[in-house]
């Protein structure tokens, strides 16, 4: 358990000092905002794979200071096909974003998506990883954006408190194309969370995480930003 703690940790850590600190030099502007999410995924009993099949959707509504309220809002439905061992699974979904930009006007985005997700459970805490390579259809522009995301998520129950967990995750965002809609090849985005989940009781199919998450941007020749963000996630895993 120790091994893999440390590998997770080193690898959150590398990540953080390759790619944000190079574009950490210039002027960073600060904002905050309050993030809601719902997630779901469960088995899909169709046909002559009913342990295999899954379903996965998640829902976002996003609200920043500096838009004066309603930011971005995420639907992203998928399905996915479970190895053997069912600890890892393979996805590819759609997802439809709406952006309120603060000083722009509103546009839509459609991407198609695929993914790797991973998951390991120890005695003392569960550990996740996700990969995933999104394709990009802005309005605003006729290119397609190719990017890669990177997960890596902790989740340990406190010892006296089971019920509740500390999670602490991870993730990293890469443009792997430049495009006419404003996406430069390279770092994107890092997103770093720390907070608590809930349950109500240990078998509950709902779980409750809250904490902090900061948004790191890298913007080019743009000052980057650093969201500080209030974040409240709700999983249902029936």
């Amino acid at each position: 358990m120790k091994t893999s703690v440390r590998r997770i940790a080193f690898t959150c850590s590398a990540a953080l000092a390759i790619l944000v600190p190079a574009a950490a030099n210039g002027q960073t502007i600060d904002d905050s905002g309050q993030w809601l999410a719902f997630f779901g995924n469960g088995k899909l009993h169709v046909g002559e794979c009913p342990h295999r099949l899954r379903w996965w959707f998640d829902g976002h509504a996003r609200f920043f200071d500096d838009t004066g309220g309603f930011g971005q809002s995420i639907v992203r439905p998928g399905i996915g096909y479970a190895l053997e061992d069912s600890s890892a699974v393979i996805w590819a979904g759609y997802g439809w974003i709406r952006t309120s930009p603060a000083t722009s006007p509103d546009f839509d985005e459609h991407r198609i998506w695929q993914q790797v997700t991973w998951s390991r459970k120890t005695p003392r805490a569960n550990i996740g990883f996700r990969s995933r390579l999104e394709q990009r259809f802005v309005e605003t522009g006729s290119d397609t954006g190719w990017r890669f995301r990177q997960l890596v998520s902790l989740r340990r129950p406190l010892e006296h408190a089971p019920r509740i967990t500390l999670v602490v995750w991870d993730e990293v965002f890469l443009h792997l194309n430049d495009t006419n809609w404003g996406a430069d090849a390279g770092f994107d985005q890092n997103r770093i969370f720390v907070g608590l989940g809930f349950k109500l009781r240990r078998d509950s199919p709902f779980r409750l995480e809250v904490g902090y998450m900061n948004q790191y941007v890298g913007r080019g020749p743009a000052a980057d930003l650093s969201n500080h963000i209030v974040s409240v996630n709700l999983f249902w895993n029936p």
